[in-house]
């Protein structure tokens, strides 16, 4: 190929399925039970526990790009703590129990083994972490596509030796990073992915890239045949309850394959906000409001890191 595309790579599949697993016991661990005595793992938060840490998590996180506008596009400076909500006397809605804010950090903290290494990376705090519609957010419980689990504890040593087999890894493109035939060649390459993908962390790929970026001679050099885009509140590969999910990367390879110009920015708008636009930037960068200007116009918005 000429030029590719790479949304929401599903790369190391056992080790992403983890991370879901890690999220599914720390809930189950405060949820309440059925009838056989099983967690609800979906019901660990009410929808007014919800509703409360989407808010502070805007309060927290949302102007950091210089406009609150309900999306969090600066999301590698959020610096949202669940501890903040923990209730300071009788629990009610308006606070989370110590229970549940720890369970929040330990499933979005990801995977780790008994000696403290990281197995699969977290999840960024984002919009979509209390989503119900489409595919549920990490808050909402396991995804209904996929088997349910009651499980109150996790051997991460042994899940990760599993996912380490040399079947498992086959075909894995996670860590095929040195690229220099392709981008010889003339090959171009975009990723983008959704920061409130509940299935592939975001932050899995960013690490490849930088891992690739490193592989072959530095950014000056790997920015000038791929670049990466994190699209804020988008689940995997589209939606997303505060997303602007509809941008045209297919026309943006192929100017830059064809034409030789480069994304520096893709416009994307949504569903979720009629009129609004905003401008995708290549990772590190990210879009911030200039100050002036209208804020529901991609123009009002410049890339920055």
């Amino acid at each position: 190929f000429d030029g590719i595309v790479a949304g929401a790579p599903a790369m190391r599949t056992s080790y992403s399925s983890m991370a879901d697993r890690r999220v599914t016991v720390a809930l189950n661990g405060i949820a309440p039970r059925d009838e056989a005595g099983r967690p609800i793992a979906a019901r660990a938060f009410s929808p007014g526990e919800k509703q409360l840490i989407a808010k502070s998590l805007l309060e927290s996180c949302d102007a950091k790009d210089g406009a609150a506008d309900g999306m969090i596009f600066n999301v590698q400076a959020c610096g949202f703590d669940p501890a903040t909500l923990v209730c300071s006397g009788p629990k009610t809605d308006a606070c989370l129990s110590r229970e549940q804010a720890d369970a929040i950090k330990e499933g979005f903290a990801g995977p780790k083994d008994s000696r403290g290494v990281q197995i699969y990376p977290g999840f960024w705090y984002d919009t979509g972490i209390t989503a119900t519609r489409g595919i549920p957010g990490l808050l909402s419980g396991p995804s209904p596509i996929f088997p349910i689990d009651y499980s109150m504890t996790m051997d991460v040593d042994r899940e990760a030796a599993r996912a380490a087999t040399p079947v498992a890894a086959l075909g894995d493109t996670a860590a095929w990073t040195e690229l220099q035939s392709f981008s010889a060649s003339g090959g171009k390459l975009i990723f983008y992915h959704g920061v409130s993908d509940p299935w592939f962390s975001a932050q899995d790929t960013t690490q490849y890239y930088e891992r690739m970026t490193v592989d072959n001679g530095g950014r000056e050099a790997v920015t000038k045949w791929s670049r990466m885009f994190l699209v804020p509140g988008m689940s995997h590969c589209l939606g997303g309850e505060a997303a602007l999910d509809q941008f045209d990367l297919l026309g943006a390879v192929v100017d830059w394959v064809e034409k030789g110009t480069a994304p520096d920015a893709v416009v994307a708008t949504g569903n979720a906000f009629p009129g609004r636009s905003r401008p995708l930037c290549p990772y590190p960068q990210h879009a911030q409001y200039r100050g002036s200007g209208d804020m529901e116009k991609a123009a009002s918005f410049e890339c920055r890191e």
